[in-house]
C-alpha cells in the first residue's frame, strides 16, 4: 500500500487549457475552401472546365448495358480513338432522330467487341465500326487500361458502379478532379527524364487528349489546338513513323475473313454492319498508306465482308479538316465529317432508310 501512494504522488497532471474548437473548426474549413478554391481556379486557368466526366471502363460499362437491355436507338459505334474523337452524337441525333450508343475506345482494336457484338448479344441494328488501319488490320488488342471490358460491364460490383456516379456527379461541378491534373500524373509527369539526343525512351502517353461528356460524347481538348507544345508531344507519341508494314498479306485476309464471319451473324439476325476511315494526316497518314496499303487493307476488307464504307479520301465534303495533331478533329471539324459520314449512310445504306421509316425518324 505504502508503494502505491509513493507512485500516486509522482504522477504528474496537466491542466488542458480552454480551447476554443469551434473557431479552428472555421479556420480549417476557411483553409480548406480556399486551397480547393485556388486549386480549381487554377485547373480551369489550364483549360480545364467542370462537366468533363473523364473516360473509364464503369462509362463504357454504362452505355454496354444499354445495348445488352435494349435501351438504344438501333445505332452502336465500336472501333479506336477517331471515330469516338470525330463522332458528334448531338448531331447524329439532329439529323436522324437517332442517339448512337458510344462504345469506340482510344487505343483498343475494336475487333474483339465487333466478335463480342456478333456472339454474344442479340443485337440487330446498325453497327457503325472504326477503322484505324495500324490497329484494326493488327492482332494487337490495345492499351492495357481498357483490357478486359467485354467482362467487365458483366462483372462490375455494386460499389464500383456506385463510385462512378459519385465521380461523375462531382466531376460536373469541379475542374480540378481531371485525371489528367490529379496529383500522381503531375508527378509523374514532373520527375519524367528527358531522351537523350538520337534515343527514344519508352512510349508515353499524352498528357490530356479529350473531354469526355454524357454518354460518352467525345471531343479533342481545345487547348490542343492552340497549345504548340501539347500538340507537338502528341504527334511524337503516336511515332515514330517508320512506314513498315505491320501486318503480312495472310494476316490482312485472315483478318478481313474472320470480320466477315461476324458480320454475317449480325445480319442474319436483321443487323447491318457498315465501316468507317476518318480521316489522319501529315506523317501519320503517309506511315499508314506505306505500312497498311489501302488496297491490301481496306478495299480487302470491304470486298471481303460485302459492307459499305466510308473512307474520307473518297469524299470531297470530307477534305481540308482539321486534323489537329495528324489523328483527330478539332472541335469544328468534327461536326463537318459528322455530318458527311452521316448524310452518306442516310443516302447509301437501306437498312437506314428502311430503320428510319419505320419507326418515324427524321
Amino acid at each position: 500500500m505504502g508503494n502505491s501512494d509513493h507512485w500516486s504522488d509522482d504522477v504528474t497532471v496537466r491542466d488542458i487549457p480552454a480551447t476554443r474548437w469551434s473557431a479552428i473548426s472555421w479556420l480549417v474549413l476557411v483553409l480548406v475552401v480556399a486551397a480547393v478554391a485556388g486549386w480549381e481556379w487554377k485547373m480551369r486557368s489550364l483549360g480545364l472546365r467542370a462537366g468533363d466526366l473523364d473516360d473509364s471502363k464503369s462509362h463504357w460499362a454504362v452505355e454496354r448495358r444499354k445495348v445488352a437491355t435494349g435501351e438504344h436507338d438501333g445505332v452502336v459505334i465500336i472501333g479506336s480513338s477517331r471515330i469516338l474523337f470525330d463522332t458528334n452524337l448531338d448531331l447524329w441525333d439532329e439529323m436522324t432522330g437517332l442517339r448512337p450508343i458510344q462504345l469506340a475506345l482510344p487505343g483498343t482494336n475494336p475487333r474483339p467487341h465487333l466478335k463480342d457484338l456478333a456472339e454474344n448479344s442479340d443485337f440487330n441494328g446498325l453497327l457503325v465500326v472504326g477503322v484505324t488501319p495500324d490497329i484494326y488490320f493488327t492482332d494487337w488488342p490495345g492499351i492495357p487500361i481498357f483490357a478486359g471490358l467485354t467482362e467487365f460491364w458483366k462483372d462490375e460490383s455494386p460499389s464500383q458502379r456506385f463510385g462512378h456516379r459519385i465521380g461523375l456527379e462531382l466531376s460536373r461541378h469541379l475542374a480540378f478532379l481531371d485525371e489528367a491534373y490529379r496529383l500522381g500524373p503531375l508527378i509523374d509527369r514532373a520527375v519524367a527524364l528527358e531522351d537523350r539526343p538520337g534515343v527514344r525512351g519508352p512510349q508515353r502517353d499524352v498528357w490530356k487528349l479529350a473531354e469526355v461528356f454524357d454518354d460518352r460524347q467525345t471531343t479533342l481538348w481545345p487547348r490542343l489546338e492552340t497549345d504548340l507544345r501539347l500538340r507537338d508531344h502528341a504527334r511524337w507519341v503516336w511515332g515514330p513513323f517508320s512506314g513498315e508494314p505491320l501486318i503480312e498479306v495472310a494476316d490482312a485476309e485472315r483478318i478481313a475473313e474472320e470480320t466477315r464471319k461476324h458480320v454475317e451473324m449480325i445480319r442474319a439476325r436483321g443487323g447491318e454492319v457498315v465501316f468507317v476511315r476518318a480521316p489522319s494526316a501529315g506523317l501519320y497518314l503517309e506511315s499508314e498508306r506505306q505500312g497498311q496499303p489501302r488496297a491490301r487493307t481496306w478495299d480487302r476488307l470491304l470486298a471481303v465482308t460485302g459492307a459499305y464504307g466510308i473512307h474520307f479520301e473518297d469524299h470531297p465534303a470530307m477534305q481540308g479538316l482539321e486534323v489537329v495533331e495528324w489523328s483527330h478533329l478539332s472541335g469544328k471539324s468534327q461536326l463537318v465529317f459528322t455530318r458527311a459520314y452521316v448524310e452518306l449512310l442516310m443516302r447509301d445504306v437501306p437498312w437506314l432508310r428502311e430503320y428510319l421509316a419505320r419507326e418515324g425518324g427524321t
